[in-house]
């Protein structure tokens, strides 16, 4: 049998291309993997942060004017910086500068503390220190003003004298001093006593700045700057100055001067109406201005000539260091009684209860619990202290009450017939805070809890704090209908961002409800498909 030869070769290359694949893969046998796909970008809101715990919300204010005060304040407790305060986002509060007057703060967690000691410092302003009680935070949010008294006021005087020194002395005395009438003192630091720093090192400037406080004790200025805290803790009796006198010494590197290699010697005017004659031995006690504390000199105050015209005597005593000084007499304390003021109708939370007389000072902003009735420990005056009382507006200086003459302060209770402003009509505002995430719009907006929220009517004003009533809402109380609020924002925890830039300040017609809704950068997360 023949066979054709194409017809086989033919075959035999096909079957060499079918078993080399050469021309595709056809048989499907290769495993494809699925497709994979990207993550996905999840934006994630903030937690809504804590409710804040109670606030202390201060104002410093010129005294008269009840406006602002740009100052520096420094906290402490029995003389060292204090260790007990926080701002709303956890941080150390040791001082704070403030250019609207206002600061706030909380007690740290754990801290076991009544009362801080406050030290003002402002321009043009005379320096003072005020006792904070603490003791009242137990009953929520407490308001403090702390009122500050020009250099212009009457009463007082103020005078700066330079002098050139060489190795922390000067060959001649250093003298300086100011006479305004009752409102008199003066410095003399011999020649050759070396001027020493806190620390007693010789000073090391060119050059010396003394300054001299005096204040006429038989008005009310003299008790107007005298330092807070001068009875704590006394009993029995309590200490009234009848002559003062701070004295400040700064060289030209900006050290203060605190001690003297030698005595110096301070003189103050004492009222001929404070019960005092010549050769009387008055006690000296000083108040160190950089700590707050009090301390009862072992030198006395010698009290010396009756002026010619017979409105005061001059006294004086030896020192070897400089602060705030004041001669005192003693008086019984008030004991446990106390001074209750009734007012004739509600009166509006937040206005200024203020006692003021030769021999005391006091400032007190009424809590909503106290719109009918006030109570005042009689502790904080003398057994036969008196003192004219009044009741401002620090928004609006409209005085509510002015008992014009002096009380008796000490175991009484006061009838005041107040009169409320009739122009004014008070309202009150609600305000929702809110944050949305600038990357997802879509995500749920979060509400702005624990903030610390606060309104004025104008840059001069007090800046009140706003209730907080849970949930990222807040009441404004007392505002003046009519009027246009700024509101401030300082928000606490995972919402602090936006404090930057000095914080969210809007606007709030009074009575109106509102909502202020910021927007912020969100963290982003991954999530795979």
């Amino acid at each position: 049998m023949f066979t054709n030869k194409k017809t086989l070769l033919a075959m035999s290359v096909a079957s060499v291309f079918a078993l080399s694949g050469c021309s595709s893969d056809d048989d499907k046998n290769e495993v494809v993997p699925d497709p994979i796909d990207p993550p996905t970008e999840v934006v994630v809101p903030p937690e809504a942060p804590a409710e804040l715990g109670a606030v202390v919300n201060g104002n410093i204010v010129d005294s008269a004017t009840l406006n602002v005060v740009p100052s520096t304040v420094m906290f402490f407790e029995n003389g060292v910086a204090s260790t007990s305060l926080v701002d709303e986002e956890g941080n150390a509060v040791t001082s704070v500068t403030t250019e609207d007057g206002n600061f706030s703060f909380l007690l740290k967690d754990g801290a076991d503390v009544n009362s801080v000691t406050a030290v003002v410092m402002a321009d043009s302003y005379v320096q003072k220190t005020f006792v904070i009680d603490l003791s009242e935070l137990s009953e929520g949010d407490l308001e403090v003003l702390l009122p500050v008294v020009s250099e212009e006021t009457e009463g007082l005087a103020v005078e700066e004298t330079s002098s050139t020194v060489s190795g922390g002395s000067s060959a001649d005395p250093i003298t300086g001093g100011v006479a305004n009438g009752k409102a008199t003192a003066a410095v003399t630091v011999p020649g050759g006593t070396v001027l020493q720093d806190a620390d007693g090192n010789p000073v090391e400037g060119d050059s010396v700045t003394l300054s001299v406080t005096a204040a006429d004790t038989s008005s009310s200025a003299g008790a107007a700057i005298t330092p807070e805290g001068l009875n704590a803790g006394s009993t029995t009796t309590v200490k009234q100055p009848v002559g003062v006198a701070s004295v400040e010494m700064v060289d030209s590197n900006g050290v203060k001067i605190k001690k003297f290699s030698q005595p110096i010697t301070v003189s103050m005017a004492i009222p001929a109406d404070k019960g005092v004659s010549t050769g009387d031995m008055l006690t000296l006690v000083s108040q160190n201005e950089d700590t707050g504390v009090w301390t009862t000199e072992t030198q006395q105050v010698e009290v010396k000539d009756l002026m010619a015209d017979g409105s005061f005597y001059n006294a004086s005593f030896m020192t070897d260091h400089l602060t705030f000084f004041a001669a005192t007499t003693e008086t019984a304390i008030c004991a446990n009684d106390q001074v209750t003021i009734n007012f004739s109708e509600s009166v509006a939370k937040g206005l200024q209860l203020k006692f003021e007389s030769e021999t005391d000072s006091l400032t007190k902003v009424l809590k909503a619990s106290e719109v009918d009735s006030v109570t005042i420990s009689g502790k904080k005056f003398a057994a036969d202290g008196t003192a004219r009382i009044t009741l401002v507006d620090k928004k609006t200086n409209d005085v509510w009450y002015d008992s014009v003459s002096e009380e008796a302060i000490c175991g009484t209770t006061i009838n005041a017939s107040v009169t409320a402003p009739a122009e004014v009509t008070l309202v009150d505002s609600v305000v929702t805070l809110t944050t949305t995430c600038s990357n997802d719009e879509s995500a749920a907006p979060v509400t702005a809890t624990g903030s610390n929220v606060k309104y004025y009517l104008d840059q001069n004003k007090a800046r009140e704090k706003a209730t907080s009533n849970g949930g990222g809402v807040y009441t404004l109380t007392n505002m003046i209908e009519g009027e246009t609020y700024f509101v401030s924002v300082k928000y606490s925890g995972a919402l602090a961002s936006l404090n930057a830039n000095g914080g969210v300040v809007e606007q709030v017609e009074a009575g109106s409800d509102v909502t202020i809704n910021r927007a912020i950068t969100c963290d982003v997360t991954t999530s795979a498909n």
